[in-house]
């Protein structure tokens, strides 16, 4: 493979690209199929596509940005030699595997740096659901205090002919906040739109009979639920709406993923606040 060709990132290639991303045990929810369609006009994705491999350029991050190809070893290594042939690469979300497989074939070239904003937040599910102990006091106390904001709260599962409500829940969010705050609008509208297609599980949320939050993710496995894009117009229930979102998941979900912090303070308090199991590390690579 001496040239890489890029093109969108279209419906008809879920099958293959979540097969090679199942097949070769990446749990990193960037690689979801379902996130990259969503996302690939806001951050500029274009994926090359092979039978044992894909590289999505990630052109919001530079002219040479990527993800670390995803798939097996060696449609890997073709994908990097030929980065290697045209230029100076430089890859996001570079997994601890991702590391060692290229310290292994390109020994001493790559330099690798942690990259703070970027790591994924996990949370064990059971134990948001109980939320037992002190560690757990101040969530508790957002939980209660989300829920009793309104007299009744319902749920419904979200689906194709629904997500349009979901829809109208982000345009009403948008209208209350500054523009730097809604990046993510257009992403979730795609999704929304396309739901099913992207084999997505939500929930809406109605307060009072109002349509007030919804959340819609994807199964990265089918023991870890990644939140995709969540919007609660009441900023006080977050909190309670997605402790509620956990007691509605299948069973067979442990972990709940809810994405990266991107440096923004006020949403690194609030996933802190919340108590994750995990912060998954994940580093930036480029030439030495």
């Amino acid at each position: 493979m001496s040239s890489l060709r890029f093109t969108a990132i279209d419906l008809s290639m879920k099958k293959q690209m979540e097969a090679i991303r199942v097949s070769s045990c990446s749990t990193l929810h960037v690689y979801t199929f379902a996130s990259l369609f969503s996302w690939q006009l806001t951050e500029q994705y274009g994926v090359c596509l092979s039978d044992d491999a894909f590289l999505v350029k990630y052109g919001s991050r530079g002219e040479n940005a990527y993800l670390f190809p995803c798939g097996f070893e060696s449609g890997k290594k073709r994908m990097i030699d030929a980065l290697l042939q045209n230029g100076s690469p430089v890859f996001y979300f570079v997994s601890e595997d991702d590391m060692r497989f290229a310290e292994d074939n390109y020994p001493g070239k790559f330099l690798f740096e942690e990259c703070r904003d970027d790591f994924p937040y996990r949370y064990d599910k059971d134990a948001q659901i109980a939320m037992s102990g002190k560690e757990y006091k101040s969530l508790r106390h957002e939980v209660n205090f989300g829920r009793a904001t309104a007299e009744h709260w319902t749920t419904e599962a979200l689906t194709d002919e629904n997500a349009c409500r979901a829809v109208l829940i982000d345009r009403r969010w948008a209208a209350t906040h500054v523009s730097g705050d809604v990046a993510d609008l257009d992403a979730a509208e795609t999704a929304l739109m396309h739901f099913s297609d992207l084999d997505m599980w939500g929930v809406l949320f109605q307060t009072d009979g109002e349509d007030t939050a919804y959340v819609a993710g994807t199964f990265i496995t089918p023991e870890i639920y990644d939140i995709c894009f969540c919007k609660v117009l009441d900023k006080r229930c977050d909190c309670f709406v997605k402790w509620a979102l956990y007691g509605l998941l299948p069973p067979e979900v442990k972990t709940v993923d809810s994405e990266e912090d991107m440096g923004l303070e006020g949403l690194r308090r609030h996933k802190l606040l919340r108590r994750p199991k995990e912060l998954v590390r994940v580093w930036k690579g480029q030439l030495r």
